[in-house]
């Protein structure tokens, strides 16, 4: 029953994260969290937990692969540890359609969050995005990660 449930806190962890990072410019540690510790709530009280075995493997995969893009491309850490929360959460059988959501969702989010900089943005606004010279990962991880949840 849990299970159901988690799936709604899981859009609401992503939406939050939105906000603070258009705010901020960061995502915070105890909100990356949040996911890690649903998840152990979620493999607590399901009876069969082979699958899950699968959503750990993919999560470090997507972890290990964060740790690159942060390591070479500038990704942000609380990004690389949201988008591992996530995938304990995505099925196995959508893990291709995750990936181009997020692909997709990267370069459209890349181009508005520049077309907002080039027409509201400027050096003095409280909004980390309006300023900022980074483009917020949230948005393509909510993306991906709503789209997930509540389309496919």
């Amino acid at each position: 029953m849990i299970a159901q449930y988690a799936l709604y806190l899981i859009g609401l962890v992503l939406i939050v994260a939105m906000v603070f990072e258009f705010r901020s410019g960061k995502i915070p540690n105890w909100l990356t969290l949040v996911p890690f510790v649903l998840f152990i709530v979620v493999a607590v009280t399901v009876e069969d937990r082979s699958a899950l075995i699968w959503q750990l493997l993919l999560a470090v995969a997507v972890f290990a692969v964060g740790l690159l893009l942060f390591a070479l491309v500038g990704f942000g850490a609380g990004a690389v540890k949201l988008m591992s929360g996530l995938a304990l959460f995505v099925p196995m059988s959508e893990v291709l359609t995750a990936m181009a959501i997020f692909v997709g969702s990267f370069f459209l989010t890349g181009f508005v969050v520049i077309q907002m900089r080039r027409f509201i943005g400027n050096d003095e606004s409280d909004w980390h995005v309006l300023r900022g010279r980074s483009t917020p990962m949230s948005v393509p991880l909510a993306m991906t990660g709503l789209g997930i949840i509540f389309v496919f």
